[in-house]
């Protein structure tokens, strides 16, 4: 069995892609996150972290829940 693994949008982290972990839906695309406080980040901003903004603001691991 392949396990598929994605980038976290909001850190940055390679998580592995489950039914069980936080996930988002935004404009018809699924993201996944490394735990719920990305998901919530992602959830108050999307545009931030899916390239709809400028790249100097994506992938701060500055605010990042895992540090």
């Amino acid at each position: 069995m392949t396990t598929t693994t994605v980038k976290d949008p909001v850190c940055g982290m390679e998580v592995k892609v489950s039914s069980a972990g936080p996930r988002s839906e935004y404009k018809g695309q699924t993201y996944s996150f490394c735990c719920s406080g990305c998901k919530g980040k992602f959830d108050h901003a999307p545009a931030q972290y899916t390239g709809e903004l400028a790249a100097s603001a994506k992938g701060d691991k500055s605010g990042c829940c895992c540090g």
